[in-house]
């Protein structure tokens, strides 16, 4: 898709990246509250890890925020006392923003991602109009809707995705190497899904550029790349030690010499896909399973009660282990599992046959180490 815009020609967009160390973010708000005469406002990011916060008297509707950043990212500023918040998108640069105490049609200009942002942002609006999305959303949710009105709003709703996905990559085409390229890959999750070779490959791109050495998105990537390659085939799966659901212990390298084949499930009870295939997934072992094939369900749940109901409604027969520690879980972490299902295969000596197998390719992997 758009990951070899991503791959080439780095220094096109050195220019338009930031190319000063400071910001001044400038606003004015309108409306009728006290809290605009003399109040407090609040800049922050989402970064749970690394929160940063600031703040500046708000003074007759205006505040100025002034300082730097290492990694541009999307903020928020609030305004204590009035409901809500408004979104920018934070570099080094100067910015403008005026709005009014509802925040709901502000105006930001500033830097070259805020600037492209606010573009793809008046192209989705366009199409959107252009798609009645508002009205489609709503007849979908209709109680009366049809299979036929459902498929038919789908429908219309894949040609507006579709159409909105052609305007951001000539976007991204325009800065294939940016912080605009860079917020498309982390909203994403882009670089979950790129091969080793592709996201070196980008990483390398931005490590060219000195305005990138201490991004931490790019980092981010960087540390998910090595562990993808310590998870590659023909490396030793991690080990690991996780309770069943009446508690008993559960070690991987005790666990595979049983197959031929051992598969790594991981799935959670409240994950949609993962419910989905489950029925498919019954069919799999049964047939493979008189050969040598095993699985281990690694669930990320976090309750107890719904992981042994989604084991026990799906009719999962095989072995289930969790520390039910949600996203938080230690060997979902061990083996890079971002999203679900997601699945490790290991044959029986504990080395790594396949890694994120399609769900359709699954049986063509038994079927190669199974059926000799």
């Amino acid at each position: 898709m758009k990951k070899i815009l991503f791959i080439c020609a780095a220094v096109i967009m050195a220019a338009a990246c930031n190319s000063g160390d400071k910001y001044t973010v400038k606003g004015t708000v309108t409306g009728d509250s006290d809290k605009l005469l003399n109040g407090t406002a609040y800049l922050f990011n989402r970064d749970r890890e690394n929160p940063i916060r600031d703040t500046a008297e708000v003074v007759n509707g205006k505040f100025v925020f002034k300082g730097s950043v290492t990694t541009p990212e999307p903020y928020l500023i609030m305004i204590d006392g009035i409901p809500g918040m408004l979104s920018l998108f934070l570099e080094n640069a100067d910015i403008t923003i005026a709005t009014d105490t509802t925040y709901a049609d502000p105006v930001i200009t500033g830097g070259p991602t805020q600037t492209l942002l606010n573009r793809y942002e008046e192209q989705a609006e366009a199409l959107s109009a252009k798609y009645g999305i508002e009205k489609i959303m709503n007849d979908m949710r209709r109680a009366d809707a049809t299979e036929e009105d459902r498929e038919a709003a789908m429908k219309t709703y894949g040609q507006f995705q579709e159409e909105l996905g052609a305007a951001r990559e000539a976007l991204l085409a325009e800065a294939p190497v940016s912080d605009f390229a860079l917020y498309f890959i982390m909203q994403d999750r882009d670089y979950y899904y790129m091969t080793p070779d592709s996201l070196s490959a980008v990483i390398a791109a931005y490590r060219a550029l000195p305005a990138f050495a201490e991004n931490k998105f790019v980092t981010k990537m960087e540390e998910y790349l090595q562990k993808e390659q310590g998870l590659a085939v023909g490396n030793k799966a991690p080990d690991f030690t996780l309770n069943t659901p009446d508690g008993k212990p559960v070690t991987l390298s005790e666990f595979y010499p049983k197959g031929k084949v051992t598969m790594i499930d991981f799935w959670a009870s409240w994950c949609g896909p993962c419910r989905n295939f489950n029925p498919t997934l019954v069919k799999i072992y049964n047939k493979y399973h008189k050969l040598g094939f095993e699985i281990i369900g690694v669930s990320l749940d976090r309750d107890h009660d719904a992981w042994v109901k989604g084991i026990k409604d799906d009719k999962l027969t095989w072995t289930h282990v969790s520390d039910l520690k949600f996203w938080q879980s230690e060997v979902g972490q061990m083996y890079n599992v971002n999203f679900i299902p997601q699945n490790t295969f290991v044959d029986s000596e504990g080395n790594i046959i396949g890694r994120k197998v399609a769900e359709d390719k699954i049986e063509a992997l038994l079927d190669q180490y199974l059926k000799k």
